[in-house]
């Protein structure tokens, strides 16, 4: 098998920006009076804004454009985990083409610089994950199958659409210990993913 392309998650699995997000939900929960613990946010970032909103609130949308412009006003504490800039080069020195399929808003995207093919926002697409539709929106921009395509994402939300299209799903962990039953492989870090790619070329040869 030969890899032809590598799609990324954004938040939590580029940028190491969980916390962030966090913070912002809760300051938009509780502009509206809502009190929302921590620990029901943390599994659900990375989930679209709008679905996160409505676990707690009737004025879903009003609560997630509140969280995105906290989150844009101090978006400058966010930073790519320090192995990501590396990675993506090589991945484009090796022809591996490369997207993002992100539950961010394009807005956000935009306040980033990101050496990419291309990005598909939650704006681009009529349903976020876990539904495949994004995936299958890059795939198509890609120009590969789903079988020569690896996702990488940090919570099974990233996973699950990858199984359905037949990708290679990859958990990357920064550090955490998490596990999932959906990722065909676990990795510590981002540039751990060109070490997937070696092995399954490895495989390929046999």
């Amino acid at each position: 098998m030969q890899i032809k392309g590598v799609i990324f998650d954004f938040d939590g699995t580029l940028l190491d920006s969980v916390e962030l997000r966090i913070t912002a939900w809760k300051k938009a929960f509780q502009n509206f009076g809502v009190n929302v613990p921590e620990d029901l946010i943390r599994p659900m970032i990375g989930y679209p804004g709008i679905d996160l909103a409505k676990k707690f609130v009737k004025n879903p949308l009003d609560v997630e454009m509140l969280q995105e412009d906290y989150f844009l006003k101090n978006i400058e504490s966010a930073k790519f985990f320090q192995d990501v800039i590396p990675t993506l080069a090589e991945l484009r020195k090796r022809g591996i083409k490369t997207a993002v399929v992100t539950s961010t808003r394009r807005i956000v995207m935009q306040k980033f610089s990101l050496q990419v093919d291309h990005v598909v926002t939650i704006d681009d697409v009529s349903k976020g994950k876990p539904d495949p539709e994004p995936y299958l929106k890059a795939l198509k921009m890609m120009g590969i199958p789903a079988e020569e395509c690896i996702v990488v994402g940090d919570i099974e939300n990233d996973l699950i659409p990858a199984k359905k299209l037949r990708c290679i799903s990859v958990l990357v962990k920064h550090g955490r210990d998490i596990s999932s039953n959906y990722a065909d492989y676990e990795i510590e870090n981002i540039a751990d993913i060109l070490n997937v790619i070696d092995h399954l070329a490895e495989k390929n040869n046999r």
